[in-house]
């Protein structure tokens, strides 16, 4: 009963216009408004210096008064003191101001309530852009903007413009305060501020572009909520500034926080889309947290709710959490991220030292994109269900820090470049029934990182798997790899800003093109190391020998916007575990290549324009990926490539596979394999067929089939016991009516 007559108090009192007579005055300095005054000031230009801060217009101890000041315009000259000053008054009504500028305040409130301020513009008043802003002062310490409200209770703020000065509105114990429809926008400090200020609404303002232009914008941001509680913010825009959101609670309360931000356009962000620490109890709906450096920092936070939230291309992470607990992170759109998921335990702050990392809940996300989809350091008694993980470049899940999982299961991995889980901790990590595409558990143990491939690390009980589709392998790479039958992503090193994604910044391009049907466009304003990746299409698996390939050709075309232009250049050629050959070359090839078509080539043995390295032990028999490094140093690029081919390639042979007219025995996968390995061959026509396996010697070891078959793709799964073949060379050979071909592969135990 007392919040619902608190409410309609708060209704009635906002709704209130005095019904007295109106008055047409001029404004005059120190004019003080006696209660229940309803005047429309006189239009013209006024100035109006407050150096004593006592306020032009004075309103104290009084109420029911409305003040028009359409087609008035107020200008204070010295950025001091106030247009208008209110204290301990009530149901006040500011509305219509042309322009009130160059105050410290334009409109400053304490002690009040039931102050309604619509339609005025407020802007150009006080401004800074130099210098740490300290986000914990009270109102004693304000900067200075468009209206500042202390103590002050039941207000209604809409339909007004406030910009270009340090704070749009800055509400310092407050509560009940409804802000709407304003454009508080480009400010320098904070669009609105709120400081031990509860039960607000805060809904479709403006709020984007609030940066100080010469000093590091984290100390400044869209919404800033110090020690704010119950508050509700939805379908603000609080894009491109320097945080989108900016709420702390650290040591001063422990009430939980329990606002809740729904429908906020966040994205742009140069320190975070929305920043919370010490914080309890948020709840983070249906936001955009894109293109910013971190989407949502949540340091130390526990019990929030991350739902249903687009964070894609974050500078570092898309969610980072230090020390945080019972946080639940579902539904969320998670993509083309450095890293998707960060969570750690980083030293202790004081006061927080036995808050540690653990009890999370992360389901049904879709990740996509990611360098590394979930990174987990020293947390523990988490629960990963129902994500889908898809085209992850480094892992899917990484664990580090004797990091336990309790749950992992009834998630969908698919097709990563490096490895789905990769335990890196000494823990066991439990990791039954999800679904791996492709299916062939050979390869999905190959993809699982833990104690097989180093002892002293925990082991990853992934088996057994939901069913998942077959696998399906490109074992030749096509002669133009750029043309619409691939796939593209571009990476971002970990540590470094976005990845972007195939459809949006790397697309096809059908008009600007050197051979074939197409090339492959990058667009990046952020230029930082981004890696151009290469797959098949069609969720197929590239499993390519090239020990007969001696080069690698491509045409190359930019666009660098500063004049040193690109700063890197690498290509790499890697396998499925880490291991790669890095092929560095001067970046003047790129910045020759701007605004023309140049094309390279290089020996995959490396020369003296490309260098070769190595990290770990590659081989080019078991090669996957190739990609395409480039860095501008953050300064952005435009880059194309065409003709993207391994010589000798034989484009004959691939037209004649399609038109099925001439069979194939492909390098089985993988090789060298351990317990089982996949054969495929293609048959132009039915007819009898005999896949047979040989030893070194020639000596029959197994027949695999001796059936007939139809025209098409076959693959079939070779398992040997452990002493039906022993470590060493083996030759498997196919048999047609058409001919017979042989190949060579490796069991190794």
């Amino acid at each position: 009963m007392v919040k619902r007559l608190l409410i309609f108090s708060i209704i009635i009192g906002i709704a209130i216009v005095p019904a007295f007579s109106q008055m047409h005055i001029p404004i005059t300095d120190n004019m003080q408004i006696q209660s229940n005054s309803n005047i429309k000031f006189i239009p013209d230009a006024y100035v109006f210096p407050d150096a004593p801060a006592d306020g032009v217009i004075q309103i104290t101890g009084k109420h029911n008064i409305v003040l028009d000041g359409d087609s008035c315009t107020v200008d204070g000259t010295g950025y001091q003191g106030y247009m208008i000053k209110i204290d301990n008054s009530y149901n006040i009504v500011i509305k219509n101001f042309d322009s009130v500028f160059r105050y410290k305040y334009a409109v400053y409130i304490t002690n009040s309530s039931h102050i309604n301020i619509n339609g005025n513009v407020f802007s150009t008043n006080k401004v800074d852009s130099a210098g740490w802003i300290d986000v914990w002062a009270n109102y004693n310490q304000a900067l200075g903007g468009g209206v500042m409200m202390y103590q002050t209770r039941a207000c209604h703020i809409f339909n007004n413009i406030m910009t270009m000065q340090n704070d749009g509105v800055a509400l310092y114990h407050c509560d009940s305060v409804e802000i709407n429809d304003n454009d508080f926008s480009w400010n320098t400090s904070f669009g609105i501020r709120m400081f031990w200020t509860d039960t607000c609404h805060i809904f479709q303002n403006n709020c984007s572009h609030i940066n100080r232009p010469y000093t590091d914008p984290s100390d400044c941001a869209a919404l800033l909520m110090i020690i704010s509680n119950a508050n509700n913010v939805e379908n603000n825009d609080l894009s491109y500034s320097g945080d989108g959101v900016f709420l702390g609670q650290y040591q001063h309360s422990d009430i939980p926080n329990n606002n809740c931000f729904y429908n906020n356009e966040c994205s742009y962000s140069p320190h975070n889309a929305i920043e919370a620490t010490f914080a309890d109890g948020n709840v983070y709906k249906k936001n955009n947290c894109n293109f910013s450096h971190y989407g949502l920092w949540l340091g130390y936070s526990f019990n929030s709710v991350v739902d249903s939230n687009e964070i894609i291309g974050n500078y570092q992470s898309g969610i980072a959490i230090d020390r945080g607990f019972s946080n639940y992170i579902g539904h969320n759109d998670i993509n083309e991220n450095p890293i998707g998921i960060e969570l750690w335990e980083g030293s202790p702050i004081s006061g927080y030292a036995n808050q540690y990392s653990k009890d999370y809940d992360i389901h049904d996300n879709t990740f996509e994109g990611n360098t590394l989809a979930i990174s987990a350091s020293k947390t523990e008694h988490s629960h990963l269900t129902g994500n889908a993980f898809d085209y992850s470049w480094n892992s899917s899940i990484y664990l580090d820090g004797l990091s336990t999982m309790d749950t992992i299961t009834g998630n969908t991995f698919r097709l990563p470049t490096g490895y789905h889980i990769k335990n890196n901790s000494a823990n066991d990590i439990y990791a039954v029934e999800n679904m791996f595409n492709p299916g062939d558990t050979g390869l999905i143990a190959q993809k699982i990182w833990d104690k097989h491939d180093n002892p002293v690390k925990g082991e990853v009980i992934w088996f057994p798997p939901v069913d998942g589709p077959p696998a399906v392998y490109q074992f030749d790479p096509p002669c133009d790899m750029s043309d619409p039958n691939s796939i593209w992503y571009a990476y971002p090193e970990v540590g470094y800003p976005p990845a972007v994604k195939f459809g949006d910044s790397v697309y096809f391009d059908y008009e600007d093109k050197r051979t074939g049907a197409a090339s492959i466009k990058l667009v990046t304003s952020r230029g930082w190391d981004l890696a151009l990746n290469y797959r098949p299409s069609g969720d197929s698996l590239s499993y390519w020998a090239l020990t007969e390939t001696d080069t690698l050709y491509f045409w190359v075309k930019t666009i660098k916007f500063i004049p040193n232009g690109f700063q890197y250049f690498s290509i790499r050629i890697g396998d499925l575990k880490g291991n790669y050959y890095k092929y560095s070359a001067s970046p003047s090839l790129l910045n020759n290549a701007h605004l023309v078509w140049k094309r390279y080539q290089f020996p995959l043995s490396g020369n003296s324009t490309f260098i070769r390295s190595n990290t770990g032990p590659m081989s080019l028999e078991n090669t996957n990926y190739v990609e395409i490094h480039a860095d501008t140093w953050d300064y952005g690029f435009t880059l194309w490539v065409d003709g993207l081919q391994f010589h000798p390639c034989d484009p004959v042979t691939s037209v004649l596979l399609q038109n099925g007219n001439t069979q194939d025995l492909l390098q089985n996968f993988p090789n060298p394999f351990t317990d089982q390995t996949v054969i495929s061959y293609y048959l132009p026509r039915a007819g009898r067929v005999i896949l047979k396996v040989y030893d070194q010697w020639g000596i029959e070891i197994k027949t695999l089939n001796d059936n007939w078959l139809q025209p098409g793709s076959h693959h079939i799964t070779y398992s040997p016991g452990f002493d039906e073949t022993a470590t060493g060379i083996y030759f498997y050979t196919l048999t047609t009516p058409e001919s017979t071909v042989t190949r060579k592969m490796i069991r190794i135990k």
